[in-house]
C-alpha cells in the first residue's frame, strides 16, 4: 500500500454507540449487580449460582464500586471485541485490504474488475467474472462508494450475478469434489457460529471459481 489508506468498519454514529452506550451499560448492570446477586442467591433454578452467591455474601460498602468498575470493563471488551470481529476495510490508490478478526486478506488494485454491494456484502469481482472477496460490511453504502470513488475504484449499483447463484446441496455434479467438500465443512462451521473459519473455507472455495453466500442460513453457489 502507499502512503494514503483510508480505514473504514463503522460510521461515526455506530462509533459513540459502541464507545459510550455499551460501557455505560455495562456500568448500569454493575451498580444493581449486587441487589441482582442478593434476588437471584435465593432463586436455585438461575444458573451460576455460585458468583451470585458470592456477591451476595459481601455486604461492604466498596462493593457497589468493585462491580460497576467490572460492568464498565466488560462493556469496553464487548466494544473491543466487536470490533475485532466486523469487516475492517482498508483503501489505498493500488490495494484493497480487510481484516476480520485474525484473518487478513489483501487485493492488487489492477487485480480488481469492479465491486458491488449484495444486500449487505461487500463484493469484489475479477476480470474473469470469478469473486474474488465476500464480507458483511458495517460502513454505509454512500460512506464506501465515495471512499472507493475518490482512490479511483470502480463500484457498481446492484447485483449482476443475482440469477446466476443456485442453492447447494452435497454431491452436486457441476461442482468438483474438493469444492463439494469445502461447501459441507463450510456448512457446518455456519452452524457452529464460526466465522472466522467459513472465511477461511470461502477464500479456497474462491480459489477454485466457486462463489458462496447465504440465504436463510442455507448455501448458494456460483460457478465460473
Amino acid at each position: 500500500m502507499n502512503h494514503t489508506t483510508v480505514h473504514l468498519n463503522f460510521s461515526k454514529a455506530d462509533k459513540l454507540f459502541l464507545w459510550l452506550i455499551l460501557p455505560l451499560i455495562g456500568l448500569v448492570i454493575g451498580y444493581f449487580l449486587p441487589q441482582i446477586s442478593e434476588w437471584a442467591s435465593k432463586l436455585d433454578w438461575i444458573p451460576f449460582q455460585g458468583p451470585f452467591k458470592l456477591v451476595a455474601s459481601l455486604n461492604a460498602g466498596w462493593v457497589i464500586f468493585a462491580t460497576m468498575a467490572f460492568g464498565l470493563v466488560a462493556g469496553i471488551i464487548l466494544t473491543l471485541i466487536i470490533y475485532d470481529e466486523i469487516l475492517n476495510i482498508y483503501i489505498s490508490e493500488d490495494a484493497l485490504a480487510f481484516k476480520i478478526g485474525k484473518v487478513e486478506l489483501s487485493y492488487v488494485k489492477d487485480d480488481i474488475s469492479y465491486i458491488y454491494i449484495d444486500h449487505k456484502d461487500l463484493v469484489l469481482i475479477g476480470h474473469e467474472g470469478q469473486e474474488l472477496f465476500r464480507y458483511k460490511k458495517e460502513i454505509s453504502t454512500k460512506i464506501l462508494k465515495e471512499e472507493l470513488g475518490e482512490l479511483g475504484y470502480l463500484l457498481k449499483d446492484g447485483n449482476p450475478y443475482k440469477e446466476q447463484f443456485k442453492k447447494w446441496v452435497p454431491g452436486l455434479t457441476d461442482l468438483s469434489l474438493e469444492a463439494n467438500a469445502l461447501l459441507k465443512a463450510r456448512e457446518i462451521t455456519l452452524k457452529n457460529d464460526a466465522s472466522e473459519e467459513a472465511l477461511q473455507i470461502a477464500v479456497e472455495l474462491w480459489k477454485l471459481h466457486v462463489s458462496v453466500k447465504e440465504i436463510e442460513s442455507k448455501q448458494y453457489y456460483r460457478v465460473v
